[in-house]
């Protein structure tokens, strides 16, 4: 097999048969979800810093809330 990129659901030799479905998931959840909560904005001037290691993302983002 071709070696993958993307590490969600599809990370080793075997892919996960339900990958497609879980993304889908995720997605139409995420959607959803946004469009229930209030409107957002990253905190303007703040640094966003990633975390090293085998999680991979921001360590925390500051958010401010539109009134």
């Amino acid at each position: 097999r071709p070696r993958k990129t993307i590490l969600a659901f599809t990370v080793g030799v075997h892919s996960c048969m339900g990958g497609h479905l879980a993304r889908l998931e995720v997605k139409v959840a995420l959607q959803e979800w946004l469009k229930r909560i209030p409107d957002f904005a990253v905190k303007p001037g703040a640094k966003i810093e990633y975390r090293p290691g085998g999680v991979i993302g921001p360590h925390h983002v500051p958010l401010v809330w539109k009134a």
